[in-house]
């Protein structure tokens, strides 16, 4: 039988399933983030690190959904009906309160110069401020009652959750600071805008997904070259350098290996009888990155990545949470009714959250998934992270600033 009034027994199993159905997409989406971020390291990213721990609060609306009318069914006073109730409030808004730290990590990155290491620091006090500001609320409504109107939590149409009784509640300790958080986020979001725009001809590839990722974790390391006479045992008495290079697919052959090298086209070396003069670098190692370079005079280069994706990650929480919205003022201004269709769309849209934040995952790490599916598909070699090591045990060096980058392909060649 319906468990609203309102609901016909089709539409409510219609919602069941969609809910369960659902449920079960974002647990492998889930499952997908939590892997590939635990076990390889190219998706260890600062944004993603977010994404990572937003899937919790995911974890958990998963688990609700799944429970689906077996909740309401049980009965207001049981205890399946009031786990579930706790699960929904605890966890369903957190998504929000991600989005709001990343727009404020968005702030701090455009107009503080926050570096990756100081995002790092921060990463447990926004877990903190996620899952406590939804915890307390949630435990409290555990053992708030009311003669006139019964518990707190209670059969709320397509799952236990807070009862329509308490429903000035709803607002009050979701939607209100949900919408907060998306209105913050939102000037930030305009005010990096006009950042962007303003330099929009000096970063015309900004957002070419062919531009090189400028927000990963990346170590500036000082190397000395040294300039000495060959031995007669010529260049192969050198010791080879350990390489790494940056992630490229063009399939065409180039170089074995390349590194963002900042240093002068051409430079002097002394040695015991002349000044010799070397020739100018070849046009491969004089080529960076334009929108790095601009980034590095004006903005921290970190900020522009990590704007574009958490802009993402906030559409996604728009398009989950307008039709919910709209359901919750039809509710008030149509007491006891409930309309089908919105109820639909939220069952459908609330239990793929953690899909949606799988999707900003993928288009944040392409290349990495490229490499995962080469790794898994056709026997890649998969990740190869080391440092680029050259001897010093000259007089005279030159020093250059080289960036530790990742061997993101298989064996095949890597190319710009």
């Amino acid at each position: 039988m319906p468990l609203d009034n309102a609901l016909t027994s089709a539409q409510w199993q219609a919602i069941t399933i969609t809910e369960r159905v659902n449920s079960a997409i974002s647990i492998a989406s889930i499952a997908f983030i939590a892997l590939t971020y635990l076990t390889t390291p190219c998706f260890n990213k600062p944004i993603n690190r977010l994404i990572f721990f937003a899937g919790f609060g995911n974890l958990g609306t998963c688990i609700a959904a799944l429970i689906a009318d077996i909740g309401p069914l049980s009965g207001p006073d049981s205890p399946v009906c009031q786990a579930q109730a706790f699960f929904v409030q605890m966890f369903l808004g957190v998504d929000g309160l991600w989005a709001f730290c990343m727009a404020i990590n968005v702030y701090l990155a455009f107009f503080r110069g926050f570096s990756v290491e100081q995002f790092k620091r921060l990463d447990m006090w926004y877990l903190l401020f996620c899952y406590g500001l939804s915890f307390l609320p949630a435990l409290i409504f555990v053992f708030v009652s009311a003669t006139d109107r019964g518990r707190v939590y209670g059969p709320a149409t397509i799952w236990c959750w807070i009862s329509e009784r308490w429903n000035s509640l709803r607002f009050a300790f979701l939607y209100a600071w949900i919408w907060l958080a998306i209105g913050f986020a939102l000037a930030i979001y305009i005010r990096a805008g006009i950042v962007i725009y303003q330099r929009r001809r000096q970063l015309s590839g900004f957002l070419n997904p062919l531009n090189e990722n400028p927000f990963k974790a990346v170590v500036t390391t000082e190397v000395h070259v040294t300039s000495e006479p060959l031995g007669e045992e010529g260049i192969s008495s050198l010791p080879a350098p350990a390489v790494a290079a940056l992630p490229f697919s063009d399939p065409r052959p180039q170089a074995q290996y390349q590194a963002d090298v900042d240093v002068a086209t051409d430079y002097t070396s002394n040695t015991s009888d002349k000044t010799v003069r070397y020739p100018d670098l070849p046009a491969l190692l004089q080529v960076r990155s334009y929108t790095r370079q601009v980034a590095q005079d004006s903005v921290n280069p970190e900020a522009w990545l990590y704007a574009r994706v958490a802009f993402l990650f906030y559409i996604a929480l728009i398009i989950t949470w307008i039709p919910s919205s709209i359901n919750r003022i039809y509710s008030l201004a149509r007491p006891g009714e409930v309309s089908f269709a919105l109820s639909y769309m939220a069952s459908f849209l609330f239990p793929l959250q953690a899909f949606w934040n799988l999707v900003v995952y993928v288009i944040t790490s392409r290349r990495a998934c490229e490499n995962l599916m080469r790794r898994w598909f056709f026997g890649g070699r998969g990740i190869r992270e080391t440092e680029i090591m050259i001897r010093e045990d000259g007089t005279q060096v030159m020093k250059k600033r080289m960036e530790r980058i990742e061997r993101l392909g298989s064996e095949d060649p890597i190319v710009w």
